[in-house]
C-alpha cells in the first residue's frame, strides 16, 4: 500500500513538473514570437 503511494505521488509530482515546463515553453515561445528578431537579440547580448 505504501508503495503504490509513493509511485502515485511521484507520478503527480512529475505530471505537474512537466506541465509547468510545457507551459513556460509555450509562454517564452508565443513571447518570442511576439517579438521583432533584433531586440530580442540585443535583450540577451
Amino acid at each position: 500500500m505504501n508503495k503504490d503511494h509513493t509511485a502515485s505521488s511521484s507520478s503527480l509530482i512529475l505530471s505537474v513538473v512537466a506541465g509547468i515546463i510545457c507551459g513556460v515553453f509555450f509562454h517564452y515561445l508565443l513571447y518570442r514570437l511576439s517579438l521583432p528578431a533584433e531586440p530580442f537579440i540585443y535583450a540577451w547580448f
